[in-house]
């Protein structure tokens, strides 16, 4: 549902829209596919988009979008953030919007589509739900239809915006759809190269990072569950996860007794999509590459705890995307929340738990004709 349009603007020949969605990263792959659906809705439009300066080289690989512009969000106090906020600014000058759409709902995003919408007729449209005064800088607001316990989950929600645009509500979108090029295609073959695997060879990737402590299932939960997949003769694991997890990374593999390959800061974040979509595999927390692992079709298994799956959850077949919750009182207790006194939520969730979701994912994949490798027969009483 949306409020009455407060201008008089054709929107069936609407040629010109801007996305401001600088962040985060599992917020941006949510709101990825909307641009595909603009683009079947609107035949001829050109997209734009605004991302913080760490995600625009991610956002630039979608052939959909005509410009990615950057939001300097980490300069912000240094002399830098003004000089690169003149460049957004007449960047945005140089684009006649017709229509932006602020899918992120905060003060200063709103502030920067008021920014982008500065020719006749143009239209702000965001969540009525926005926080932080935002939806007193909108044209139109887009109203989400959940309530207590009926969560509405993030790609529909910004898919939302086709409908209040006169497009309907979309269909159902496929899988991420990004632009590689030979040459980084050669770069993952040379990660994985020097990971000891052979052209082909199916691995698990396993990522035990999360931006917020609240997040993260147990690292020794992660080694246990190492181990056993080793003595079930598993495709090779690799650790996954940025420069600032390499700790976190080695005390898991050292803590496993068997041999990992951990890559720290070693891939590209621009490049993880593909890099991932080389998986038989995914297993980590509610984190970014969890959302690029299922949005490229790849099975995952994550754990939610803190956040709730039916917002922000793997978005896919969900006997594709198995995610383990412990339903305790006070869980979710809120994706702002970074850090928790006991974590129930998470070593609730025991690593036996984990290894039969594993098993069930890759019988799921043996019989689709993934992988090279035998796999094991199923044992265990499965996932709960």
């Amino acid at each position: 549902m949306t409020t009455p349009p407060s201008k008089e603007t054709s929107l069936r020949t609407l040629k010109n829209l801007l996305i401001v969605k600088p962040s985060s990263l599992g917020d941006i792959l949510h709101a990825l596919p909307l641009v595909e659906e603009l683009h079947s809705a609107f035949p001829g439009i050109s997209v734009d988009w605004v991302a913080n300066g760490e995600f625009v080289r991610l956002v630039r690989r979608h052939p959909g979008l005509r410009n990615v512009w950057e939001f300097p969000r980490k300069e912000f106090g240094r002399p830098a953030f003004f000089r690169k906020m003149g460049i957004l600014s007449r960047n945005l000058s140089a684009n006649p919007y017709e229509v932006v759409l602020d899918a992120q709902g905060l003060l200063r995003s709103a502030l920067l589509s008021r920014m982008a919408a500065r020719g006749a007729g143009s239209q702000v449209l965001g969540f009525a739900s926005a926080r932080e005064g935002a939806t007193l800088l909108y044209d139109r607001t887009v109203k989400i239809p959940e309530s207590p316990g009926h969560p509405f989950h993030a790609v529909p929600r910004n898919l939302l915006f086709l409908q209040a645009l006169g497009a309907g509500g979309g269909g159902t979108p496929g899988p991420l759809r990004l632009h590689y090029a030979p040459e980084d295609r050669e770069t993952v073959d040379r990660l994985l190269a020097e990971c000891g695997l052979l052209p082909g060879e199916p691995f698990i990737a396993l990522h035990p990072g999360a931006r917020r402590e609240s997040k993260r299932w147990p690292s020794s939960y992660f080694s246990d569950l190492l181990r056993t997949m080793a003595k079930k003769g598993l495709p090779r694991p690799l650790l996954l996860g940025d420069r600032g997890e390499a700790s976190l990374l080695s005390q898991i593999e050292a803590r496993s007794g068997v041999p990992v390959s951990v890559l720290a800061g070693r891939i590209p974040l621009d490049l993880l999509p593909h890099f991932l979509s080389r998986a038989i595999l995914f297993v980590g927390n509610d984190s970014g590459p969890l959302h690029m692992a299922a949005l490229s079709g790849v099975p995952t298994l994550s754990f939610y705890g803190s956040s709730d799956p039916g917002r922000t959850g793997p978005w896919g077949d969900p006997q594709r995307n198995i995610v383990l919750r412990e339903p305790i009182a006070c869980s979710p207790c809120g994706d702002f929340r970074k850090s928790c006194t006991h974590m129930t939520c998470q070593v609730s969730l025991p690593p036996q738990l984990a290894l039969d979701a594993v098993l069930l994912l890759l019988e799921g994949a043996r019989e689709r004709g993934s992988g090279s490798v035998p796999l094991p027969t199923l044992s265990g009483s499965g996932p709960r």
